[in-house]
């Protein structure tokens, strides 16, 4: 213990020394407001309640090539990846299990209810994503079930007229291959993302073959959405350490449409979603015909926000309607209809903003109705700095695999009924002009969450734990004219009864995001994760870019060189799946317009 708060300490005092330094060499810059959307969207500064976000400017200059690699360095989400690039990842937030957090594109959910391996199948490039919100804490009131330990919100980006091309090349035969056409013709926003990335594997039997495409459109306040991702991955390891030529392909479409218009004062936001995952796997890719499982579900749905707006509050209400399906080999046929109703308070005051939500979720299987209310409230002692806290339940439904999967040594259990949390934070945000610290204190109770339990031959679903968790989270962000500087520090603590299978948490987390803008259009940015879960010995990831932008005949060009896993580091995020060590790559991008 007294090591970790050691390494806690001396990495906050180098941030501090380089920050400081880089201030003497540096001329200031304003950190421009964000506006978080969420039912009702509301300025960055008069949120009450803790939210990460990163924005593209960030997202574009530092060394990753997926979305899971930029959220494995955002405070309080724990990435457990299988395998490299996002091929299947698993997200936790404040410590909550894999199946706890909602995935949402422009608020719309995409968790899908086989199982929450699957939610980071995510049919969009970083070209496709405008800024990402990562809202840790209890979400239910707002957003439904799922919304358990925190919420990540992809915002994609309005199309620009642009034309660019990225290749890259790496080790293990990495090729990536991606192209986006941007046009804006008579007052409608175009964009179309294409993006392959093929590679044979750091060891044996983990390639991938990885494919995806997009389609924006936007007219106004009218936004369409099309996304479609094919992956095909050696899964060695994934899910059994005895069968290592396991192989398994996931395909995700996913459609959207969202608008927002005035009538007599009323803001209205219809919006319409539908998103279908494709899952075929088999135990043997050389003897494919000995044990595979195909699974395909559906989840489509709407919902219809009103927003009334006073000149010292907001009123939020609406209805939700909507149907999950699955078909599938090993799980069989099953559907599930769900209705939600919300209703929202934001007042407003000179000093003080809350927030009361209010939301209940109506379901076609036997458990009926459950209402989950939120409070949140902000003070503004001074302009710069904010005290705020809040309260909330958060609940979360069985997925079809706790349901109804039945093999040899697992089984599910069809009389599972919902598990859920109280929690309660409180913290405070200094904000000056190139500069933000925040800092929050969290607590959490959960009862009957789901577990695998022992019976004597097999492992059977169950809902038998209470998780209590205890944690705090430290962000620091500085900004100035050819530097930014991003710290996280996240503390958890859990204990419960009895002992869950999933709890092997991360106790200590310290991401750093730091870019640096050197000159002759040169970029130099790393990104680093200081890692300590509770049974695993501590890891630090360490991921370094160096990019030159030139330009020729008003086109531009970035020429760039990444290694990921700089220190070489040996490690796993689940047991049974080691990680790939040191990864060179480089690559070109070609920005036409």
């Amino acid at each position: 213990m007294y090591r970790c708060v050691r390494h806690v300490l001396w990495g906050f005092i180098l941030v501090i020394v380089l920050t400081t330094f880089s201030y003497m060499v540096n001329a200031q810059a304003v950190l421009e407001p964000i506006i978080v959307t969420a039912k009702a969207p509301q300025p960055f500064s008069q949120l009450n309640r803790e939210v990460y976000v990163i924005e593209k400017e960030e997202i574009e200059d530092l060394p990753i090539e997926s979305l899971t690699d930029l959220l494995e360095y955002v405070g309080s989400v724990d990435v457990r990846q299988r395998g490299s690039y996002g091929i299947q990842a698993d997200f936790s937030i404040r410590g909550s299990s894999f199946e706890q957090v909602l995935i949402l594109i422009n608020g719309l959910r995409v968790n899908d209810p086989q199982t929450g391996h699957h939610n980071s199948d995510i049919p969009l490039t970083l070209d496709d994503i405008e800024r990402i919100e990562v809202m840790p804490g209890p979400g239910s009131a707002i957003y439904g079930h799922g919304a358990f330990g925190g919420v990540i919100n992809i915002i994609t980006k309005k199309a620009k007229r642009e034309i660019k091309a990225c290749f890259v090349k790496g080790g293990h035969d990495l090729n990536q291959e991606g192209i986006s056409l941007n046009e804006e013709i008579k007052g409608v926003s175009l964009g179309l993302t294409w993006q392959r990335r093929i590679s044979d594997g750091y060891k044996e039997n983990t390639d991938f073959d990885d494919k995806k495409i997009s389609f924006h459109l936007e007219r106004d306040k009218f936004k369409f959405l099309f996304g479609f991702n094919d992956k095909r991955f050696g899964a060695n390891g994934f899910y059994t350490d005895a069968h290592p030529n396991q192989w398994e392909r996931t395909q995700t479409t996913f459609f959207s449409a969202k608008d927002e218009f005035d009538l007599k004062g009323i803001t209205i936001k219809p919006a319409l979603f539908f998103r279908r995952h494709d899952d075929h796997f088999t135990l043997d890719r050389n003897a494919p015909l000995t044990y595979m499982n195909t699974h395909k579900t559906y989840v489509y749905g709407g919902e219809l926000p009103l927003i009334f707006s006073f000149s010292f509050m907001d009123v939020v209400t609406g209805v939700e309607l909507n149907r999950e399906e699955i078909k599938s080999s090993r799980l069989g046929n099953h559907f599930r209809f769900y209705e939600g109703i919300f209703l929202s308070f934001y007042p407003r005051f000179d000093r003080l903003t809350m927030g009361l939500d209010l939301r209940g979720n109506g379901y076609s299987d036997k458990w009926g109705w459950e209402f989950s209310p939120a409070f949140n409230i902000a003070y503004q002692l001074k302009e710069w700095l904010k005290l705020r806290g809040g309260f909330g339940r958060s609940f979360r439904i069985p997925n079809y695999t706790e349901l109804y999967y039945w093999s040899p040594a697992n089984r599910g259990n069809p009389d599972l009924f919902p598990e859920y949390a109280w929690s309660i934070e409180g913290g405070l945000d200094i904000s000056k002009t190139n500069w933000q610290v925040g800092l929050t204190v969290f607590s959490r109770w959960g009862k009957d969450i789901i577990d695998w339990v022992k019976r004597q031959d097999f492992w059977e679903a169950q809902n038998i734990s209470r998780i209590n968790t205890l944690g705090t989270t430290l962000f620091f962000k500085k900004k100035f004219k050819k530097q930014l500087v991003c710290l996280d520090y996240t503390y958890i603590n859990q204990t419960n009864k009895p002992l869950a299978m999933y709890l092997n948490y991360l106790r200590h987390k310290i991401d750093l995001r730091n870019v640096f803008n050197l000159r002759y259009n040169t970029t130099l940015s790393l990104c680093l994760s200081y890692q300590k879960r509770i049974n695993q010995d501590v890891y630090t990831l360490f991921n370094i870019r160096f990019k030159k932008a030139t330009g020729w005949k008003g086109h531009k060009f970035n020429i760039f060189i990444e290694v990921e896993n700089l220190l070489n580091t040996s490690y796993y995020d689940n047991i049974g799946v080691p990680m790939p060590g040191r990864w060179i790559l480089g690559g070109l991008e070609v920005e036409l317009f």
